[in-house]
């Protein structure tokens, strides 16, 4: 989930945590030195492993966003909008957002050709089938000529009236 500030809360979250930590710590291994009682070390370990946890679910989530992208397709809604991002890798990551909140969904794909086939059958109410089709489509009504993403039936029909994603980035040979 991300919404607008995320990154600024997050860090005047995190400069008070370190600094409260950081202060009750030195207060009890002071205390510690003249009379060692093991409870005094609980704050300053605790702090450590929350942490080193915190700082690599961190790294985890950053190495899924930083995966080398084959394709990526963008639906524009004006307030809200929705983008996958297929890695190379077989895995995808969705991202459904509205006025600077975002939800992600993670999942995995299989590519045929300009076929997509989704492990999930609906996701996040925007995407209605796991069948998906690369293809290029003339100026329309609401789009422009290019390659769009679209949603299809197993029967290779298109789904009417679902969300059509414009390829905006296409790494595939």
């Amino acid at each position: 989930m991300n919404f607008i500030g995320y990154e600024m809360l997050l860090g005047i979250g995190f400069v008070i945590g370190f600094i409260f930590w950081l202060w009750v710590s030195l207060k009890d291994i002071k205390v510690y030195k003249s009379t060692p009682k093991k409870r005094l070390l609980i704050a300053p370990i605790l702090g450590l492993i929350f942490g080193g946890l915190i700082f690599g679910i961190q790294w985890k989530n950053n190495s899924e966003f930083n995966k080398p992208t084959l394709l990526r397709v963008y639906y524009d809604g004006d307030f809200n909008g929705t983008s996958i991002d297929f890695k190379t890798d077989g895995t995808y990551i969705f991202e459904n957002f509205s006025i600077g909140y975002s939800t992600y969904i993670y999942g995995n794909y299989k590519l045929n050709g300009a076929f997509i086939t989704l492990d999930k059958k609906e996701i996040d109410n925007v995407i209605k089938t796991n069948l998906l089709e690369i293809k290029d489509l003339e100026e329309g009504f609401d789009y422009v000529a290019g390659k769009y993403l679209i949603q299809i039936k197993a029967n290779g029909q298109e789904i009417a009236r679902a969300t059509q994603f414009r390829v905006v980035k296409d790494h595939r040979e």
